[in-house]
């Protein structure tokens, strides 16, 4: 067991690189607006897997830095007492690998903006949520959800502090997890391996300190992760726990193990062949086909009746584990937001209460279904569950691999 948290550090230093964490699969864009008597300046961040999809209403030869420039031009709209106010200037901005960013400047005349509309996304993707924060004289005065239903914030009543309180951080850490289908998918994978109420709560927290730790370490400076790589692993620790429900009581352990390692190698090399990873990535992707095989044998090569050591492994190694990978997602989100200000207290205690009582709720949830409703699920659903599971796991994990 003395090799599995070896083997964890050595992950988590190896998955470090120079780029930033990023959210995971919802579709997300990010905006900054500063505020001034008569004007407005604003930068719209997005991912550049995100620009991809308005190929499908646009030009497939406009660069993409191109595309969603014009993109925001058409759509985005400053207003001051109902008028539209007059797009001044329009910039790209140099941006961390993997994002575009434009910088938008408007000026209102002798009025005072009042009113922002951003749709830039929602024509081609509904369910796309765009974080926006406003300034004025270097102070945070509040935060806007945008959404295809509520693409206009109001912002001509904004009073600095009123919007960044610890339960609004807390409300962004639950909507995050709610639309986390990653980290929900794994949750149910722990929900399915655990087995029982105790060890449920064992897996969970388990997951819960890692996730901690990492999300931690990130914002607050002391470690960066690979965006991508961190994106490809949580999709292989879908698949991994959904490989282990099936392995429990099977006597081919060493067999698959050794197929997890081939598995992630193999993605690794292949990536980097293709030039979609770095050798150091390469290097990330076998520390981790490692630490996938040790588990499945460590974590399945005990009996049946073995409910400690295997109920202690769940906390202390492999959940714990699984948690630092989710945990640098976390943080990439409240990053990416530039939801932190000045203070990094408030946002990051805040934002991780969120997360995890958007966790709790969706694991209650899940365990009270399964328990009013086990006369009436079939014998074998959770066969259908942990192989839907794994099948997913395996689409995110060479996917977001070869993004």
């Amino acid at each position: 067991m003395k090799i599995l948290p070896a083997i964890a550090l050595l992950i988590v230093i190896l998955v470090g690189g120079t780029s930033e964490t990023e959210a995971h699969t919802r579709s997300e864009s990010y905006s900054h607006w500063y505020l001034s008597d008569t004007s407005v300046t604003g930068e719209v961040t997005i991912p550049l897997r995100e620009v991809m999809v308005l190929y499908e209403l646009e030009d497939a030869s406009i660069p993409a830095q191109q595309l969603f420039q014009s993109r925001v031009e058409r759509s985005t709209r400053v207003f001051s007492a109902g008028e539209a106010c007059r797009r001044t200037g329009s910039t790209p901005l140099q941006v961390a690998s993997g994002f575009v960013r434009v910088e938008l400047k408007f000026d209102c005349g002798d009025g005072q903006p009042d009113e922002i509309e951003y749709r830039t996304m929602f024509d081609v993707a509904p369910a796309h949520v765009h974080y926006a924060k406003a300034h004025s004289a270097g102070m945070l005065l509040g935060e806007m959800l945008i959404t295809d239903a509520a693409d206009r914030w109001i912002i001509g009543d904004l009073v600095a502090g009123d919007s960044w309180s610890f339960l609004s951080f807390v409300r962004i850490g639950i909507e995050h997890i709610a639309g986390g289908v990653d980290h929900i998918a794994f949750l149910f994978g722990l929900l399915l391996i655990a087995g029982s109420t105790g060890r449920t709560v064992i897996a969970i927290t388990g997951f819960t300190l890692g996730h901690s730790v990492s999300l931690a370490a990130a914002v607050l400076g002391y470690i960066s992760a690979d965006s991508q790589l961190v994106e490809a692993f949580i999709g292989f620790t879908v698949m991994l726990v959904a490989v282990e429900y099936f392995l429990e009581r099977r006597r081919m352990i060493r067999k698959y193990a050794a197929t997890a390692v081939l598995f992630a190698w193999s993605t690794g090399f292949i990536a980097l062949t293709l030039g979609y990873a770095s050798p150091t990535a390469l290097l990330a992707y076998l520390g981790f086909g490692i630490f996938a095989g040790s588990y499945l044998l460590i974590s399945c090569g005990g009996s049946d009746t073995d409910e400690g050591r295997n109920s202690l492994l769940l906390l202390f190694v492999a959940t714990g584990c699984f948690g630092l990978v989710h945990g640098f997602g976390f943080a990439g989100f409240l990053m990416d937001t530039g939801l932190l200000g000045t203070s990094l207290l408030v946002p990051l205690l805040g934002f991780n209460v969120g997360v995890e009582l958007g966790q709790l709720i969706i694991v209650v949830a899940a365990v009270l279904a399964t328990t009013l409703l086990s006369r009436h699920i079939p014998r074998v659903m959770p066969q259908l569950v942990a192989a839907s599971l794994c099948g997913v796991g395996v689409f995110w994990f060479v996917g977001r691999a070869l993004a």
